[in-house]
């Protein structure tokens, strides 16, 4: 098996879902570690969890490559009696160091909401600048709001959706964005949209839907977003394999949907 310095992971990252897409206000790159030091082996996961890390560390990984970044805001210590200290540390202990590939995967061509659409089957899929992080496109056939939720979640495999709207009103043209979208609320109706797909919807971003006549289908943060790893790992793969570099991927496959519904 070969061997590639954390710097040079980091560069191919750059080439699949380049850094400069990302929002400036996120932290994507390195989150843990060292980038001088080899990684032969890189496991996948939405988050960066000492659940996620342990999985890595399983598999002989070096390196956890998660979408969502572990480090967000300014930290005035790392100790174990916080969750982003206790996973700083646990990655130290066991040697896994940590990537964040956050909004850039969100935004870059072949990232994640190109394939929430592909995945949709949308068609004359475009970008609505300027929200990068977010794709519209059209539905084959018009179709109800509550038969396109149903479609989502049977597309996405997702366990829920909420519904903001009249479901039996048509929609076709769909605004998308994963994880949570509702700040891009304006940019929607400006480009058209019938319906917004996106989660973590909250009380008065729906209100506003609301008033403002687009109908929102909440699938989840989770839920829109639990492609990334394997989304992750097949595009590592084949740029490793394409550097003709014999560097271990694995999936993480002990993540799960945080939320339950109870009736």
């Amino acid at each position: 098996m070969d061997a590639v310095p954390l710097s040079r992971v980091v560069e191919i990252a750059d080439s699949l879902f380049p850094f400069d897409t990302a929002e400036s206000w996120d932290n994507c790159g390195i989150q843990v570690g060292d980038p001088n030091r080899p990684v032969r082996a890189a496991a996948f996961s939405l988050d960066a969890t000492p659940r996620t890390i342990d999985s890595a560390a399983r598999h002989a990984c070096d390196l956890l490559i998660a979408h969502h970044p572990l480090i967000l805001e300014p930290l005035r210590s790392i100790t174990s009696d916080r969750f982003v200290g206790r996973t700083i540390l646990h990655a130290a202990r066991l040697g896994v160091d940590i990537l964040s590939l956050h909004t850039n995967l969100d935004a870059a061509p072949g990232g994640l909401n190109d394939d929430l659409v592909s995945r949709l089957g949308l068609e004359q899929v475009a970008v609505p600048l300027p929200a990068r992080c977010a794709r519209v496109g059209d539905l084959p056939a018009a179709m109800t709001v509550s038969a396109f939720a149903r479609k989502a979640a049977e597309d996405l495999g997702l366990e829920q959706v909420r519904i903001i709207a009249d479901q039996d009103r048509h929609v076709s043209r769909i605004f998308c964005a994963c994880g949570s979208g509702m700040s891009y609320l304006r940019d929607a109706l400006s480009h058209g949209a019938h319906l917004i797909l996106t989660g973590d919807v909250r009380y008065h971003a729906a209100r506003e839907a609301l008033e403002l006549g687009i109908p929102v289908v909440d699938g989840g943060h989770y839920g829109l977003e639990r492609h990334a790893p394997g989304l992750l790992e097949g595009s590592f793969r084949a740029a490793f394999q394409a550097l003709g570099l014999d560097i271990g991927c694995v999936r993480c496959d002990v993540e799960y949907e945080p939320f339950k519904a109870l009736l």
